[in-house]
């Protein structure tokens, strides 16, 4: 790669995270999707989109078509409003004598989008709540008796990702997740999430009011916002040679808990929450037989949109699960130990025919002793740096 092709990639990749800044350094005006349009013709037959605001006396005109690089209109615009052609001309020194200001500006554009000097539009918000990805990237891992393995690589994927938030008085999310996972190459691991539900719920009612009375009475409300979280089919493969403990698969059946948000946003898109619950699962091994068990599991979450368009994503889980076996082993016993945590920032890079490509930073560590020899009961640590690419990712919802 040429040296000047980073700085190059740098510049474009910030010119499309904040595409938004020109407009405030002078920009031409863009007309309001919420207003109605007038087409017109001039005299000369080139037909013009017109948006007239009484109250600011200001008229913002621009091109019905897309131009071309040297200002020739070429095609018709792209997600503009309808509006058909008024047999009246367009005279900008009759609007201007009317006491209007007349301005050349962009069309109109729905919301989530906007448009160039040339009417070309595209996206602008993003919501990663909504769609389907895959990704990859480099995942070194550090295990405390092993030495660093930097030759780790990941691919993760999510066949259907939605979240819809319902009502506005009392509010509900619901979150729904098809066949989401991550492998690891080298050596191989992988998991995967066949399908996924949760639902986060704002009450009306508080659960606790508290009166103090410091000075001036005052009325203190405590809420329990209580919610879902439910998964099946979570299956977790790990290959090894037989000499080091063989392959092993871990296969929840379905995990059922409480959750409580301790934190919400007014839209339910973001939260921070504790949630503890129960499930079934089965381990299947080549070296230590096959074991049944009743999983204990608890974990604490946080989940965030950082800004209005959908660019800045962060994610946080602590999770700790505790497998009680029906039939005890001779290494581990009846009770196992998992702990695992994991850190995610997802930041949208640019998009490719609307469709973002984003950039991911994470880290996580993991602890567990329910797999002798085929994984380590020490400590490890893993690195992430790679890219995702997202189908759909509609704009936000307002």
């Amino acid at each position: 790669m040429k040296r000047f092709t980073v700085p190059a990639l740098i510049i474009a990749a910030t010119a499309t995270v904040w595409p938004a800044q020109g407009h405030a350094q002078g920009d031409a005006p863009m007309m309001d999707p919420k207003r109605p349009v007038q087409c017109l013709r001039d005299l000369a037959g080139e037909e013009w989109r017109i948006q007239c605001n009484e109250d600011t006396k200001q008229c913002i005109y621009a091109p019905n078509q897309e131009l071309d690089a040297r200002g020739r209109r070429i095609k018709p615009l792209e997600r503009a409003q309808r509006c058909s052609v008024d047999a009246k001309p367009f005279n900008r020194e009759e609007l201007k004598a009317r006491g209007y200001t007349v301005v050349q500006g962009k069309p109109d554009a729905p919301y989530g989008w906007m448009r160039d000097d040339r009417g070309r539009v595209f996206q602008i918000n993003f919501d990663l709540k909504k769609r389907m990805y895959i990704g990859g990237g480099w995942a070194p891992q550090l295990r405390l008796d092993e030495p660093i393995d930097r030759s780790r690589s990941s691919i993760d994927f999510g066949l259907f990702v939605w979240e819809e938030t319902i009502g506005w008085r009392r509010p509900v999310r619901h979150r729904i997740r098809a066949v989401q996972g991550q492998v690891h190459l080298a050596p191989f691991s992988g998991e995967v999430v066949l399908a996924h539900y949760d639902l986060s719920h704002r009450f009306l009612d508080p659960m606790l009011r508290i009166t103090t009375f410091f000075g001036t009475p005052r009325r203190h409300d405590l809420y329990l916002d209580l919610g879902m979280w439910t998964e099946a089919g979570n299956v977790e493969v790990h290959h090894n040679e037989l000499a080091d403990g063989g392959d092993a698969t871990l296969w929840r059946f379905g995990v059922a808990q409480i959750a409580l948000d301790i934190w919400q946003s007014e839209r339910l898109d973001s939260y921070a929450r504790l949630r503890t619950g129960t499930g079934f699962e089965r381990l299947y091994t080549e070296t230590m037989g096959d074991r049944s068990a009743i999983t204990a599991s608890s974990a604490f979450e946080i989940d965030t949109v950082l800004d209005e368009r959908g660019f800045h994503n962060l994610h946080f889980v602590l999770g700790h699960e505790a497998p009680r076996y029906m039939e005890p082993h001779p290494k581990t016993g009846r009770f196992g130990n998992r702990m695992k945590a994991r850190f995610e920032y997802e930041l949208i890079a640019l998009a490719i025919n609307d469709q973002p490509l984003s950039l991911t930073l994470g880290a996580s560590s993991e602890k567990r002793d329910d797999l002798p020899g085929a994984v380590s009961d020490k400590w490890a640590f893993v690195a992430d740096v790679g890219a995702r690419f997202s189908l759909w990712a509609p704009p936000r919802s307002r």
